[in-house]
């Protein structure tokens, strides 16, 4: 397999794992708040915010997971490859932005306590 074919195998992979840490953490959010809301309905009553918090925010880490397997496979295609534009170190960055959101979080939060 050449090189080229290669890296662009991985940088489709890594925009198709992109895609998917934009789309599918909110679909599995919105899937937990229907369950909720359900469930809510079912008692006749409210429900506790944490199991609403615990959804968001185990969508925003299922965000971050796949993201950084998307900066994985980009990196990997961009070390594939001996010319390094600019360009392609910013898309590696890109793909990665739910991780770097979840750490920039992460770190405000610790600053807190």
């Amino acid at each position: 397999m050449k090189a080229d074919a290669a890296a662009r195998r991985w940088r489709i992979a890594s925009w198709l794992a992109a895609a998917a840490s934009l789309a599918l953490p909110v679909a599995a959010y919105l899937l937990q708040k229907r369950e909720l809301d359900a469930a809510m309905h079912t008692h006749h009553g409210y429900v506790c915010g944490l199991p609403y918090l615990a959804a968001m925010l185990s969508s925003v880490l299922f965000a971050a997971v796949l993201s950084l397997a998307a900066m994985l496979c980009g990196w990997r295609a961009w070390r594939r490859l001996p010319p390094r534009s600019i360009a392609r170190t910013l898309e590696v960055a890109a793909v990665g932005a739910a991780l770097w959101l979840l750490l920039l979080l992460a770190g405000a939060i610790s600053a807190l306590y």
